[in-house]
């Protein structure tokens, strides 16, 4: 068994010895195909140019309303004041979806690249990945333009390849993570060819998201204030023209009979009533405001960490490291098939 073991082991290292030998003996088509791959690899760098990182980190500070005696009072009043519930868009690794929603992106492609407006972030976009001469040559397409458009509605083919590069970037461009899963911290970064593009994609979905996560979770104690704000108004307007009658009624009563029993009647209703607004009146006032600390209680606050600044951080395939890889990877290759070629031919030839 040991002999066996030996001569199938000097077998393995002739036939190893003889594919060596004649790669050797090819050395001509591994040396072309080299060069291929060096030119393959150099032009891959040149093709990849220069992209542009921007990040941005956040963390959420949320203030859950408690169940406390400021919430108790409010009970009393009838006010909703029930705790955030769990499974919010900010809770978990919900953030991490819906920052990279397509949705959210759309919205935020168009927005204005310039201070004119006429150019969006799709239109920048676009152009800086060589899409729209594409676009143009493509007699289906054309000319493109996003900014004409100034709503998320957009015609069928300009929608069509909005979602096309709402794809591309949420596969290649944009990523969104935690790099502690134990903190709350978030860190958003989007790569492109170009600088402000970049900068502005990254800055601007973090404050849309986080403009929506804010708006969701204050929406009902909002409501609650605006129409306690309006009840508010309405009564001090009434409680005002009450006052006016109240004291033309006062004056009215120096002039009568005073033998006339029923004349104290109507400024005594009229005192009543402006008591009984003035009464209302306070207890709205007091819901309000107590509305209006519940709100401040709930809004959650959104702190930036930490946000990249002009010069963005250049990212830019190494030349040689490119060429050189390329070279491998192309000999590697033609060795591999140099070799099943030999392995076939000679096997053929065994059969026959």
């Amino acid at each position: 068994m040991q002999e066996e073991r030996e001569i199938s082991l000097k077998d393995l290292l002739e036939k190893v010895k003889g594919i060596v030998v004649y790669l050797v003996s090819r050395w001509k088509v591994l040396v072309f195909c080299a060069l291929i791959g060096s030119v393959l690899g150099f032009a891959y760098a040149i093709f990849k140019g220069i992209r542009y990182t921007s990040k941005v980190s956040f963390v959420v500070e949320d203030t859950k309303s408690g169940t406390g005696g400021l919430a108790a009072l409010a009970v009393q009043f009838g006010l909703d004041i029930g705790g955030s519930a769990g499974g919010g868009i900010f809770s978990g690794d919900n953030i991490l979806l819906f920052l990279k929603s397509e949705s959210l992106c759309r919205q935020v492609l168009m927005t204005s690249y310039d201070s004119v407006g006429n150019k969006t972030l799709a239109d920048k976009y676009a152009e800086a990945n060589n899409l729209t001469s594409k676009w143009a040559k493509k007699k289906e397409i054309g000319v493109i333009e996003f900014g004409k458009y100034k709503s998320s509605s957009l015609p069928r083919v300009e929608d069509s390849l909005m979602q096309a590069i709402v794809r591309i970037i949420l596969k290649k461009d944009l990523a969104v993570e935690k790099p502690d899963k134990k903190a709350s911290f978030v860190t958003v970064s989007m790569t492109s060819k170009d600088e402000l593009l970049s900068k502005y994609f990254s800055e601007r979905l973090v404050n849309l998201a986080t403009a929506h996560y804010v708006e969701s979770k204050t929406r009902v104690k909002s409501q609650n204030v605006m129409k306690l704000q309006r009840r508010a108004d309405s009564l001090a307007n009434l409680l005002n023209a009450k006052s006016y009658v109240a004291a033309s009624v006062q004056q009215d009563i120096l002039d009568i009979n005073p033998g006339i029993k029923t004349a104290p009647v109507s400024a005594e209703i009229s005192t009543r009533e402006k008591s009984m607004i003035a009464t209302i009146f306070a207890e709205v006032v007091k819901n309000l405001e107590l509305a209006k600390v519940l709100l401040n209680q709930e809004t959650p606050t959104v702190e930036l960490v930490d946000v990249s600044t002009l010069p963005l951080k250049e990212e830019k395939v190494n030349k040689l490291l490119s060429v050189v890889s390329g070279a491998f990877v192309m000999i590697f290759v033609a060795s591999l098939i140099l070799a099943i070629g030999k392995w076939w031919h000679k096997a053929d030839a065994t059969q026959g």
